[in-house]
């Protein structure tokens, strides 16, 4: 994995950042940017110079992003899947108190 991502570093490609973000994540985290890219300038043996650090750290931002609103999503499911059960199907209309307040305001032609 280190030749290929030193390879395609060098050819400086799309999306090596980030595929370097999420290879290196816990590390990054760790360390922060600028150290982790004099860590990484060492682990690939190439120079620091050739890692972009502000690519680098937007793809450190947005894996946490994503990080962030994946756990989020993953949170809220549990309380969705309670609301679905505690709904009783066909109850809804069958009270004439349920009726949304707006429909007083409804006239008839």
């Amino acid at each position: 994995m280190k030749e290929f991502l030193k390879q395609k570093l060098l050819e400086n490609r799309s999306g090596i950042y980030s595929l370097i973000a999420h290879h290196y994540a816990s590390q990054i985290n760790e360390m922060g940017c600028s150290l982790f890219r004099d860590w990484l300038s060492e682990e690939l043996s190439v120079d620091k110079s050739a890692i972009n650090l502000t690519g680098l750290y937007s793809a450190s931002r947005r894996a946490q992003k994503k990080d962030k609103r994946k756990s989020k999503t993953d949170g809220l499911q549990p309380e969705l899947k309670n609301k679905q059960k505690s709904v009783i199907p066909g109850s809804t209309f069958s009270d004439p108190g349920s009726m949304p307040s707006s429909v007083d305001n409804i006239t008839e032609m």
